[in-house]
């Protein structure tokens, strides 16, 4: 075999794999690149977007401020509103003590009121019932009126016939008078007579049998 095969064949190899580290350092570095390229890209897409959202967030943080600032008016017009409510809230405190005062005296009354309307209540049943036994009793006077007006009528008219009966009796013990009177007079005339009779010596004459 010829010696100088080997040789060649090792220079061939040794060619090859500088070819090979060769087209593995070009492969390496075209990577590279292009992985530089990418990242580059990417950076500057991170960058552009990085650079949006600071702007965005600039936006946001000077709108956030504003909101502060708004919110910030609103806590000192809420402090104030707060102060108003407090001193307000005294005040209901006092006006509802004041209240609540007025409401026991009110209870109170109302319960007084209550005893009160139980008591007129019992007055007026008992009225109605006393007025129940003065109808009752009004009847019953009514009754004893009647019957003392018939008595009253029955008495009239026995007044009446007694009134009639005293005038007859009025009128016969005038003629019953009338008549007395005459026999006085008869009997003053026979004893006038008789005297003058005994003074002449006469005798009486037969008394009249009649």
């Amino acid at each position: 075999m010829d010696p100088a095969v080997p040789k060649a064949t090792l220079k061939v190899l040794a060619l090859c794999g500088a070819l090979l580290v060769l087209v593995a350092a070009v492969t390496v570095a075209v990577a590279v690149m292009v992985w530089r390229s990418e990242a580059v890209g990417k950076l500057r897409g991170c960058r552009e977007r990085a650079a949006n959202e600071s702007r965005e967030l600039g936006a946001r943080l000077a709108q956030l401020e504003q909101e502060l600032a708004r919110w910030q008016q609103q806590e000192e017009a809420l402090r104030s509103q707060l102060a108003q409510v407090r001193g307000h809230g005294k005040k209901l405190n006092s006006s509802l003590v004041s209240c609540r005062e007025r409401v026991a005296r009110l209870e109170a009354n109302t319960t007084a009121l209550g005893d009160e309307v139980v008591a007129l209540r019992h007055e007026r049943d008992e009225l109605a019932r006393g007025k129940v036994a003065l109808q009752e009793e009004l009847s019953r006077g009514e009754e004893v009126a009647l019957g003392l007006q018939q008595r009253l009528e029955e008495a009239v008219e026995q007044q009446r016939a007694l009134r009639g009966r005293g005038e007859q009796c009025q009128a016969r013990q005038r003629q019953l008078e009338t008549t007395l009177r005459g026999y006085v007079a008869e009997v003053e005339a026979l004893r006038r007579r008789g005297a003058r009779d005994r003074a002449t010596g006469r005798r009486c004459p037969p008394s009249r049998k009649g």
